[in-house]
């Protein structure tokens, strides 16, 4: 599923003292407006050098002075501060980090400024661009799942660019996103003129970046190297973040929400991780019944409480504590600034709990969503066998066909199995197991099994599926994987 690529920790230097000594240590032709201190030539890795463009590899280094003639004061950028006069600001200038530390050596670039002579997009969003000083982090980044690229992704930009890469690749490619989601929005654009700057994009264009898309994210999807933006971490940190680490706010994602604005809403992790565009009514679930109408990432929905199907009546808690604590996403997934992702109860669940606290709910709650998830299926089985004979036929239609086994007539599954299954996917591909949002889940849980209620399915089925963890993991895992063939499957 994912292209890796070879790492190359043997040549970035992992012994970091601290943040400014690693920085100052880089070179990059100098701090603002002043020649370089340590003697104007970086010393590159190998894995930089090869993303330079081959009328790059014979240039020689010119200093910061010689890119502020173009790209300083005098050089227009709408809605934001010229590149160079916002980098003046950054701690990158500060520590002597200037434009051909990242950009690659720039007196090709003076002598005729195109772009096949200097490393810029899409090679310039690597995050081997940013390894060169921040070893420890790109070691760390390296283990998560942002560091591969979806092959499959991929291969559908490249052949069908106008539909896929225009609209998978505002999250699945690193270059790309950077390019024509995250500067503009980082510049003020409009979520319009970024959607329509993409739309006129052409298929070749779309093409190449495919080629170059190593990465579903990279360093530079979450911070910009250039300007300092005031969103700062939850410590209070100013990283140069892209997007506010905190937004309670869905209305970004809300049912239906076009593509221009599902993926760009102002959170650091949900404006990629979220349903896209999910729609929970019945109507929405009566006109898809292909596939789940949400995207497999559905993990900011599930945190704030939105896009499940809600039609019972009473209050509903939409989230807990983790929607608000501070940092959400990061407060958990980055303690002490991990780059892999992953939660470790020891740094990423303090102060609220112990690590042995932790781990104890965590393994709870995750128990109980597997048991109360396979209950449900085995409730739709019970359901499908009665109807139609077969206990798979309560599934999308896709899936069924996936298995090699004709789906039936659309028209003749019930509302109440569509609303059941839906929140069945939905939990599901949250991949939490109700640690994200445990209120929710047992709510979508509840309504799920009412409308199974009510179509008479026997109260027994209801009860906890009598099967070991690592058998309930593997048939909720085999589910996922089911409906992930038959995503790829319809566009082979």
């Amino acid at each position: 599923m994912h292209r890796k690529r070879t790492f190359w920790l043997a040549s970035v230097t992992l012994a970091v003292v601290t943040a400014v000594f690693v920085l100052e240590g880089c070179g990059g032709g100098g701090g603002p407006l002043t020649p370089p201190t340590n003697g104007g030539t970086p010393s590159p890795t190998t894995r930089f050098t090869e993303l330079l463009p081959p009328a790059q590899k014979d240039a020689t280094y010119v200093g910061t002075q010689q890119c502020l003639g173009c790209h300083g004061a005098g050089h227009r950028q709408a809605g934001a501060e010229p590149v160079a006069v916002a980098w003046q600001k950054t701690k990158h200038a500060q520590v002597n980090v200037g434009c051909e530390q990242c950009h690659g050596p720039g007196s090709k670039h003076v002598q005729e400024p195109v772009k096949d002579n200097i490393l810029t997009y899409p090679n310039v969003a690597s995050s081997e661009v940013c390894a060169q000083c921040h070893g420890t982090v790109a070691a760390h980044y390296e283990q998560s799942g942002h560091a591969g690229a979806v092959e499959p992704v991929v291969q559908m930009a490249e052949n069908n660019p106008n539909v896929y890469g225009k609209n998978c690749f505002r999250c699945h490619s690193a270059p790309f996103r950077n390019q024509m989601v995250d500067n503009p929005v980082t510049y003020g654009q409009s979520r319009d003129a970024i959607d329509g700057a993409i739309q006129a994009m052409s298929a070749d264009s779309i093409a190449k970046i495919a080629r170059a898309t190593r990465e579903s994210a990279s360093c530079v999807s979450c911070h910009d190297p250039h300007r300092i933006t005031g969103n700062l971490s939850w410590q209070g940190k100013e990283l140069q973040l892209r997007h506010a680490v905190l937004n309670t706010d869905t209305t970004d994602i809300a049912p239906g929400t076009p593509v221009k604005q599902h993926t760009t809403v102002n959170q650091i992790c949900g404006s990629c991780h979220n349903g896209r565009g999910g729609n929970p009514s019945d109507t929405a679930l009566n006109t898809g019944t292909a596939r789940v109408n949400f995207h497999y990432s559905n993990q900011y929905n599930m945190l704030m409480g939105i896009t499940g199907v809600e039609e019972q009546p009473g209050p509903i808690t939409r989230y807990t504590a983790h929607a608000t604590a501070p940092g959400q996403c990061t407060h958990c997934h980055m303690g002490n600034s991990r780059h892999t992702f992953t939660v470790s109860y020891d740094t990423g669940c303090t102060p609220c709990h112990t690590a042995a606290d932790a781990a104890a709910r965590t393994q709870v709650t995750k128990s109980q969503t597997e048991q109360a998830l396979l209950a449900l299926r085995s409730r739709l089985r019970t359901w499908a066998q009665q109807t139609f004979g077969d206990p798979d036929l309560w599934n999308y239609t896709a899936y069924i066909q996936e298995l090699g086994k004709t789906p039936p007539p659309q028209a003749q599954v019930p509302i109440e199995v569509k609303r059941a299954r839906h929140n069945y996917y939905f939990i599901l591909n949250d991949k939490s197991l109700g640690v994200h949002n445990p209120a929710y889940t047992r709510y979508l849980l509840e309504v799920a099994n009412a409308n199974l209620d009510r179509l008479g399915v026997g109260a027994a089925s209801r009860a906890a599926v009598s099967l070991s963890p690592a058998q309930r993991r593997g048939i909720l895992e085999a589910d996922l994987q089911q409906q992930r063939r038959a995503a790829r499957n319809a566009v082979d």
